[in-house]
């Protein structure tokens, strides 16, 4: 479930931003800032247990749709 700016925290956890994948750790009751790292406004609650895909170096993410792609090659 997703949470957004403004709201307040359901629980004590760790919030990962779904742009840059920051994490912020916020008390239950606490507002929900804008990440501090991208200003984006929608989080979920970060699960350590939850394995994460590592990405090879040639590889990014686009955090916000949590696809993986290979970078486009630079046209001069």
């Amino acid at each position: 479930m997703t949470e957004k700016t403004g709201e307040t925290a359901r629980e004590n956890a760790e919030y990962r931003c779904e742009q840059c994948e920051a994490l912020m750790k916020l008390r239950a009751g606490d507002l929900i800032p804008t990440c501090p790292k991208c200003g984006f406004d929608t989080f979920d609650i970060y699960n350590p247990r939850v394995p994460q895909p590592e990405l090879n170096p040639d590889q990014t993410r686009d955090a916000a749709e949590g696809q993986f792609e290979a970078p486009q090659p630079s046209r001069h």
